[in-house]
Formats: C-alpha cells, sequence, structure tokens
C-alpha cells in the first residue's frame, strides 16, 4: 500500500542520513558502523522471512526503532574509544578497552527494551504484538551487531593499517556544567512542563470531552475521510 511504501522510504531517508552523521562524527569507526547496519537490516529481514511473521506498518515502525538503538549502541562505544584516545594507548587497545567498557551500558538498555518487547508480545494483540516481535528481534540482532560485527570489521581496518589517530577523533576537553549548582533552576523547568502539560491535558478534558486524543483503538466505531 501507499503507506506502507511512505514508510519504507522514510526509513531509507533516515538510515541514510544516520550513516551520513556517523562517518562525519566518528569516522572510521562510524563507516564501520555503517557496514554493520548494513548488515544488520539484511539479517533482520532475513529473520523475519524465516519464521514468516506479517510487516504491518507497526512491524517496520518497529525495526527502525531498532536500527535506531543499534546506532546507539554504537556511539557510546565509539565516545568510550576516544576517551581512550586521550590515555595515549595504542588504538588496537584503545579499542578493545572502548568496547570492553561500553558493554554494560549497552547490555542494561537493550534487556530493559526487550523485556518491555516481551510483556507486548504476551499482553499484545494485533498490530501491538506486530511490532513488538520486529523490536525483539531487531534488539537481539542490534546487541550482535554492535558488540560483534562492528567490532571484527573496525578490528580488520586496524589490521590492515589504519591506525591514524586522525581515522578517529580525539575526545575534545569540554568545560564541565555545575548541573548540582543549578539544581533548583532544572528543579524549575521540569516543574514548570509538568504545569504546562496538566493545564493541556485539563483544556483538552473540557473541549473534547476527553483528556487524551484517542484514535479508533480505544473508542472503537468507524470513520470516514
Amino acid at each position: 500500500s501507499a503507506a506502507i511504501e511512505t514508510c519504507l522510504q522514510a526509513a531509507l531517508i533516515g538510515f541514510a542520513l544516520v550513516a551520513v552523521f556517523m562517518v562525519l562524527v566518528y569516522r572510521l569507526p562510524g563507516f564501520s558502523s555503517v557496514l554493520a547496519l548494513i548488515m544488520y537490516t539484511a539479517m533482520v529481514v532475513i529473520t523475519i522471512a524465516i519464521f514468516d511473521i506479517t510487516l504491518t506498518l507497526p512491524g517496520i515502525a518497529g525495526i527502525i526503532l531498532s536500527i535506531g538503538m543499534a546506532v546507539d549502541a554504537n556511539v557510546i562505544i565509539f565516545a568510550r574509544i576516544r576517551e581512550e584516545l586521550a590515555t595515549g594507548k595504542t588504538i588496537q587497545s584503545e579499542t578493545d578497552i572502548g568496547f570492553k567498557k561500553a558493554l554494560s551500558a549497552i547490555l542494561d538498555g537493550n534487556i530493559t527494551t526487550l523485556i518491555a518487547a516481551v510483556i507486548l508480545i504476551l499482553a499484545g494483540s494485533g498490530t501491538v504484538k506486530g511490532f513488538a516481535w520486529t523490536l525483539a528481534i531487531g534488539i537481539i540482532l542490534s546487541m550482535f551487531t554492535a558488540l560483534f560485527v562492528t567490532r571484527v570489521i573496525l578490528n580488520g581496518f586496524i589490521a590492515m593499517g589504519f591506525k591514524n589517530e586522525k581515522l578517529f577523533g580525539v575526545a575534545k576537553q569540554k568545560k564541565p556544567i555545575d548541573f548540582l549548582g543549578k539544581g533548583v533552576w532544572f528543579w524549575a523547568a521540569s516543574g514548570l512542563a509538568i504545569l504546562v502539560g496538566v493545564v493541556f491535558l485539563i483544556t483538552n478534558k473540557v473541549s473534547t470531552g476527553d483528556i487524551l486524543n484517542y484514535s479508533l483503538e480505544f473508542k472503537g466505531g468507524t470513520t470516514t475521510s
């Protein structure tokens, strides 16, 4: 359908923009992650075909979300590698340490999301379950590609002689922000945002009869356009 084609086009455009961002910001590691993400996308499609999972619009959204999580894992790894570059170690040791230090953060974030996906699979129905299945498959494969495939590709480039630190980038010294010292202002901003949200909820309740703008999945009935 036109909606699915539009969604797929948006996914391709988003993937291309992410690829450009990763290469420009993280250079050689970013290029390695782009190659791994291409392999990841292919593995997701193959897995969906093997298990004969029906691909719906929410299912495509689950794939796109898992791609974002795979990119996020790579960002964590590369940020740690850049931090190690400032210590004067060799490129190979910096890479190994970067992957090792990023492991716990990546596992924590992905496992908690995977638990939510499993709950949706067990308790959800229809399109919700399709979204949960593609999200769960994507999370598992994204962890594999981020922690193993990207590492193999990056180590391959290092073995080929790509050891110039300029290809990896160096972490820039940044002035630390005293968040605790400015805690009062952050509390005030958070409270104001919550207050504004409550006002909008009350306004929507008074004008429409519902606190939120529910769709047919919650209201039932029919609609025409």
